[in-house]
């Protein structure tokens, strides 16, 4: 929405399809400043960046935070191997650390490589991360009634979180909030997602 609004409070879409997850908190828009950070984050190295979004993140947490976990949307191994760390992972260990919060790096495994999503509609990028996600054998438990805190650097079309949200869910997890640093405004969105669909 353009404006603050308050818990309970719903946009058209949401109200006519509601969402799997249980609400999207980012720390900024998505804009030509954000985007620099991610970037840095993401292929530049500049891994103390994740602290700061880390920071930006922290007046989104919940008030009750009983058995909540921090988890990040996972890369497939081959791209993890060859960019040698997780933006995303990095964020949610800031977050947990900072906090004094559980976090979970491995709860998700990325069980099929996809391509960059530069260019697709929002319906292709659906159909190809439908089947990417999986809960990770060796720690299915804790998806049973959990409490989830994910965590993403950019929110664009909401494909690649959906698919790992829905995964969570059909594993047992009860509540499922996306963290982000940076999201998409849908007015905006025509214009990036072309541009930095591999953000997402």
């Amino acid at each position: 929405m353009p404006f603050e609004r308050n818990d309970g409070q719903y946009c058209l879409p949401c109200l006519a399809e509601p969402p799997i997850h249980d609400g999207i908190r980012a720390a900024v828009a998505y804009g030509d400043i954000s985007r620099q950070v991610a970037l840095k984050l993401k292929y530049g190295g500049k891994i103390g960046m994740a602290a700061m979004i880390a920071k930006y993140l922290r007046r989104h947490l919940p008030e009750d935070r009983t058995g909540l976990v921090i988890t990040p949307v996972p890369l497939h191994w081959t791209r993890l191997w060859s960019r040698s760390y997780n933006q995303s992972a990095l964020i949610g260990r800031a977050l947990a650390q900072q906090n004094d919060m559980t976090f979970i790096p491995d709860l998700m495994v990325r069980q099929k490589r996809t391509p960059l999503l530069r260019g697709m509609s929002g319906k292709q990028r659906q159909k190809i991360v439908s089947q990417a996600f999986a809960p990770n054998p060796r720690k299915i438990d804790y998806l049973k009634d959990a409490r989830i805190l994910l965590v993403d650097d950019v929110y664009t079309s909401g494909a690649t979180s959906n698919a790992c949200i829905k995964a969570m869910k059909r594993a047992g997890a009860d509540w499922v909030q996306l963290f982000c640093w940076a999201r998409v405004l849908r007015d905006e969105s025509q214009g990036v997602i072309g541009l930095d669909s591999a953000l997402d």
